[in-house]
């Protein structure tokens, strides 16, 4: 289930973490609607967005939500990690609107990490 996006610290940084690990396509929308509104308060570019897709659903309409929130909030996003976009999921997460920027992974945890060196 999805859950609302979070600032983290992680070795000193402030990450905003968005945990739609296991969510529905519905969920995804809802979810990204809340770390758009987050994201587009922050001066620009400031973000370390860290995002948690593991098991979570995905469908076409999952592809034009995901396409649109790396657009609009590409000026404020420093770095971006997607953790758990596997197989076909990859296709819709693997999205850099600098790709520099953007990176997938399978643990949290290097995720955080690479974030953190940003």
């Amino acid at each position: 289930m999805a859950s609302s996006p979070r600032f983290i610290d992680h070795r000193g940084k402030v990450i905003l973490y968005l945990d739609l690990a296991h969510a529905s396509p519905g969920q995804h929308a809802e979810g990204l609607r809340e770390a758009e509104r987050t994201i587009l308060s922050t001066p620009l570019p400031s973000v370390l967005l860290l995002w948690d897709v593991t098991g979570a659903g995905v469908n076409h309409e999952t592809d034009a939500i995901v396409e649109g929130f790396v657009a609009r909030t590409a000026e404020r996003i420093r770095a971006r990690a997607v953790v758990g976009a596997i197989g076909l999921k990859r296709r819709t997460f693997d999205r850099a609107a600098h790709p520099t920027e953007h990176a997938l992974f399978d643990d949290l945890e290097a995720a955080r990490d690479w974030l953190a060196e940003r």
